[in-house]
C-alpha cells in the first residue's frame, strides 16, 4: 500500500511541475512578444484584381456545366462553386485551362 501512495505522491508532483513550467514558458513568450512587437507581414505578389462581373454569362455557365457533368462521377453529389475570372492573369487562366484538361485527360471512356 505504501508503494501505491508513493506513486500516486510522484505522478501529481509531476504533473504540478509540467503545469508550472508550461506556464512560465507561457510567460517568456508574451514578453518576447511584447519585447519583439508586431511586424507586418510584407504582401508578396501582386495585388488580388477586382472581379469585372458578378455572374457568368449563361452560354459560359452552360459550357462548364456540362463539362463538370463530364468530369464529375455519375450518382454522387458535389459542390461547385464557380467565381468569375478576374481582370489579371494570363497565368491564372492557363492554370484553369491546364486544370480542366487534365480532367478530361483523366476521364475514362464511357463515363
Amino acid at each position: 500500500m505504501n508503494k501505491i501512495a508513493v506513486g500516486v505522491e510522484l505522478l501529481f508532483t509531476g504533473m504540478v511541475i509540467v503545469f508550472l513550467i508550461l506556464l512560465f514558458l507561457m510567460g517568456v513568450m508574451k514578453a518576447i512578444s511584447r519585447l519583439v512587437g508586431e511586424r507586418p507581414a510584407v504582401e508578396g505578389g501582386r495585388p488580388m484584381a477586382q472581379p469585372l462581373t458578378t455572374e457568368l454569362p449563361p452560354e459560359e455557365l452552360a459550357a462548364v456545366m456540362a463539362v463538370l457533368g463530364k468530369v464529375l462521377p455519375p450518382n454522387q453529389q458535389a459542390v461547385v462553386r464557380i467565381s468569375p475570372q478576374t481582370a489579371g492573369g494570363g497565368e491564372e487562366e492557363a492554370m484553369a485551362v491546364a486544370a480542366i484538361a487534365g480532367a478530361l485527360a483523366v476521364m475514362r471512356p464511357g463515363h
